[in-house]
């Protein structure tokens, strides 16, 4: 695993937990490993996702039934008084 790319440990990490007994409904992570391929792995394995996503035009997520990036999901929801526009939680699509 030393030889291994961090990403790919987290996918054995976590097959050798659920192979071991191991029960969870969610799996939460920042955003170093929130990208499209890591969390449709993880949502084959049964388990939701938690996560921060990265700020990369260069990904797109499924919200409102358009594809979006990170920035074009923040402009299209409306800051709430008195809260940050950054604390956001929407669900969304990936793959």
């Amino acid at each position: 695993m030393a030889q291994s790319k961090g990403t790919d440990v987290v996918i054995q990490l976590l097959d050798q937990a659920l192979k071991a007994g191991l029960t969870a409904k969610y799996v939460m992570f920042d955003t170093w490993f929130s990208n499209p391929h890591q969390i449709v792995q993880i949502r084959q394995r049964g388990l939701n996702v938690i996560t921060m996503v990265k700020k990369s035009s260069k990904i797109t997520y499924e919200f409102e039934g358009k594809r979006m990036n990170v920035k074009q999901i923040f402009n299209a929801c409306k800051k709430r008084r008195g809260r940050s526009r950054y604390l956001l939680s929407v669900p969304v699509k990936v793959g």
